[in-house]
C-alpha cells in the first residue's frame, strides 16, 4: 500500500508543481495518459481522469487549458464519460474543500483553482439548462469557504487573492442572462 509521496486526495501533482510545468511537459503528460488509457483493459477512463484534473488544477493564467484539453476530450467523448468525468472531479474537489481538515492548504488550493478554472470553462455554457448549469449549481449550492490557511498559501505563493468557487458559481448563475448582452457591444466597441 503507498502511503507516502507527492499524491494527495486524487491528486497526481499540487497546483505549485504543475505550475511549474511548461506547455510541452503538459502535452507529454496528457500524452501519457491517453497511451496509459488505450493500453488499459478496463478502466479506460481512469488516466484521462486523472490527467483532465492536473489540467484543471494548473492555475491557467497562461491559457494553456485550452491548448492541452482537446485529447482528454475526445477520448473521454469517445468512451462516454466526459460528463461523468468532469462530475466526478466536481464532486471530489467539492468534497476536499468541505472537509478541510484532512487536506493540506496547498491541497485546498489545489482543488480551488481546479473549480476556478471549470467555472471559467463553463461560464459560457451555465446560461442553458444542462450539463454545465448543473455543476455550477451543484457548486454554488455547496457553500464552499476556503479556510485561512488555503487563503494564506496562495496569497504566499501566487500573490492572489481567493474568492469562493461557490460565490464565483452563484455570480455566473446570477448573471446568467447578462453574457449574450455584452458580447456585441464588446465586439462593436473594438470594431471602432
Amino acid at each position: 500500500m503507498f502511503l507516502g509521496g507527492t499524491a494527495h486526495a486524487g491528486l497526481l501533482f499540487n497546483y505549485s508543481q504543475l505550475a511549474l510545468k511548461d506547455l510541452d511537459q503538459m502535452n507529454q503528460l496528457v500524452s501519457e495518459k491517453v497511451k496509459e488509457s488505450k493500453k488499459s483493459s478496463s478502466g479506460k477512463a481512469v488516466p484521462l481522469k486523472e490527467a483532465l484534473q492536473a489540467v484543471y488544477a494548473r492555475p491557467n493564467d497562461d491559457e494553456m487549458i485550452e491548448k492541452v484539453v482537446s485529447p482528454l476530450r475526445s477520448n473521454l467523448d469517445e468512451l462516454e464519460s466526459w460528463e461523468k468525468t468532469i462530475s466526478q472531479l466536481t464532486d471530489e474537489a467539492i468534497n476536499a474543500l468541505k472537509n478541510p481538515r484532512a487536506f493540506k492548504p496547498v491541497v485546498q488550493v489545489t482543488y480551488v483553482i481546479f473549480l476556478e478554472n471549470l467555472l471559467a470553462e463553463i461560464k459560457p455554457h451555465a446560461k442553458n439548462d444542462g450539463f454545465e448549469r448543473k455543476i455550477a449549481e451543484r457548486i454554488r449550492d455547496a457553500k464552499i469557504e476556503v479556510t485561512k490557511d488555503a487563503v494564506s498559501e496562495r496569497k504566499l505563493r501566487m500573490m492572489k487573492d481567493t474568492t469562493s468557487p461557490s460565490e464565483i458559481a452563484g455570480s455566473i448563475l446570477t448573471h446568467k442572462n447578462e453574457t449574450p448582452s455584452e458580447k456585441p457591444a464588446d465586439s462593436a466597441a473594438s470594431e471602432q
